[in-house]
């Protein structure tokens, strides 16, 4: 179980039901190692250092503005999402591409092109199956607990 901690913003009401609107302010994992005065990789995450991102949540009795809230997502979920988005694309890309040149006479330029075309298309494709799989993906994803800090 991943667990990030995400502040309520706002609570507002969406088409009817009460949502909260959280911040969790991502930090990098380079801040808490040992190494990042002497490591590359360190002096680039302090300059892209630690961003907001924004998500709405379905409302839970005595949530409030300006408290905290942990925000759970399980391992499985986790592995799902993460191999769709990125493996998907990547099987159109390469598909594509031992599929043209096995059955194809093409260039090497038109054999890129055309591997990029149904990359895009992998990604719409990804697109839809994500849509259906996670049809309300924050809510559905996430499990949002409430505490005091």
């Amino acid at each position: 179980m991943i667990t990030e901690t995400g502040k309520v913003i706002a609570i507002e009401e969406v088409q009817g039901e009460k949502v909260v609107r959280v911040e969790c302010i991502s930090k990098s994992a380079c801040s808490s190692c040992h190494n990042q005065s002497s490591c590359g990789v360190g002096v680039v995450s302090k300059a892209f250092s630690d961003k907001s991102q924004y998500f709405e949540l379905p409302y839970k009795e005595g949530m409030k503005v300006d408290h905290f809230i942990e925000l759970q997502i399980s391992d499985g979920d986790l592995i799902k999402s993460a191999a769709l988005i990125y493996l998907l694309p990547l099987f159109f890309f390469i598909g594509s591409a031992l599929f043209i040149k096995s059955f194809f006479i093409v260039n090497e330029g038109m054999l890129i092109a055309a591997s990029g075309v149904f990359t895009a298309l992998g990604f719409v494709i990804t697109r839809f199956i994500a849509n259906k799989l996670f049809p309300n993906q924050q809510s559905k994803q996430f499990i949002a607990t409430q505490f005091d800090k």
